[in-house]
């Protein structure tokens, strides 16, 4: 076993600090979708996730297994994986957010008020209910990363769901639309295998340093959801889907952003490094749902806000 693995690695033109999807030739015709990856992507992490995020490192669960066998699996492309009907279920696993004897899948959101969402879901998840300081938001620019690192959930999706009737049924879901809303249950999650090194490429900031610098003020909803009492499946995609129906208004009809929610989409954006202060800050502006073309907006991105150290 472990000479079939080390002579698959050899075979690999994989760089040691990622583990690239790599797509076999009848889902070759798919691989522009594979480059169509965010600039920027968001996870949410604890101490108690299944797999481990750092400032060196972000690794799957079988990634930072202490059992050799598991480790060494983890540096095998989901797509050169003998048993295609194991790994469709090792991915549905994935996408529920259910625990199994597997999982070298990492995820990763386009959506910053998806992941901030998912704060307050693992704040009041009775299987993790970690406080606010021990929650964290990791921000990664991928264009420093090679290619194919990534991979929209989708696309791994409908490479799998010939053989796995609930990857299917679980495509379905994510193209439909919720009742009475105008937003579909479709959150720009990506993909990372085994382990990524985000050395110097990432910056990590807890969500209580958010809260302290205004983050109810962005959406006031995120006070009450704050307060969410215990449960073991807190509410996410419904509140995603409701917060985001505002997105969907028209520009005249969209209101304007308020100067102490312009203000502290700033000061949140100064938490942060420079480099990463206008990826945040716009992000910010956009969860309020305000006018896409507001001059104080626009102002305010003309200053020095987003230079210095």
């Amino acid at each position: 076993m472990a000479l079939d693995l080390q002579e698959h690695f050899q075979k690999l033109d994989i760089e040691p600090d990622c583990l690239p999807f790599c797509p076999p030739d009848n889902v070759e015709r798919r691989r522009e979708k594979f480059d169509e990856v965010p600039r920027y992507l968001f996870r949410i992490f604890t101490p108690k996730s299944q797999g481990t995020t750092n400032e060196v490192w972000t690794k799957s669960k079988d990634a930072r297994s202490s059992v050799r066998s598991k480790v060494a699996t983890s540096m095998i492309d989901i797509f050169a994986r003998d048993n295609k009907e194991e790994t469709a279920a090792m991915l549905y696993r994935h996408l529920r957010w259910w625990k199994g004897p597997d999982d070298n899948l990492v995820s990763w959101t386009s959506s910053l008020l998806f992941a901030l969402i998912y704060i307050f879901n693992l704040h009041a998840n009775s299987r993790d209910g970690s406080a606010f300081e021990d929650i964290y938001l990791c921000i990664i620019d991928t264009s420093n990363f090679p290619e194919h690192v990534f991979l929209r959930d989708m696309d791994l999706i409908r490479a799998y769901r010939s053989v796995n009737q609930d990857l299917r049924n679980f495509e379905s879901l994510r193209m439909r639309k919720r009742r009475g809303f105008s937003g579909y249950f479709y959150f720009g999650e990506y993909f990372s295998q085994g382990a990524l090194k985000i050395k110097d490429k990432c910056q990590i900031v807890s969500s209580r340093r958010l809260i302290e610098h205004g983050l109810y003020c962005i959406r006031p909803e995120f006070r009450n959801f704050a307060n969410w009492k215990r449960m073991e499946n807190p509410p996410w995609a419904n509140p995603t889907v409701e917060l985001r129906e505002g997105f969907y208004c028209t520009n005249d009809k969209s209101k304007e952003i308020s100067a102490e929610q312009l203000q502290v989409a700033l000061n949140i954006a100064q938490v942060f490094e420079q480099r990463w202060r206008l990826p945040i800050a716009v992000n910010m502006i956009a969860m309020t749902a305000s006018r896409s073309r507001d001059e104080r907006v626009l102002a305010a991105f003309r200053e020095n806000t987003f230079t210095g150290p």
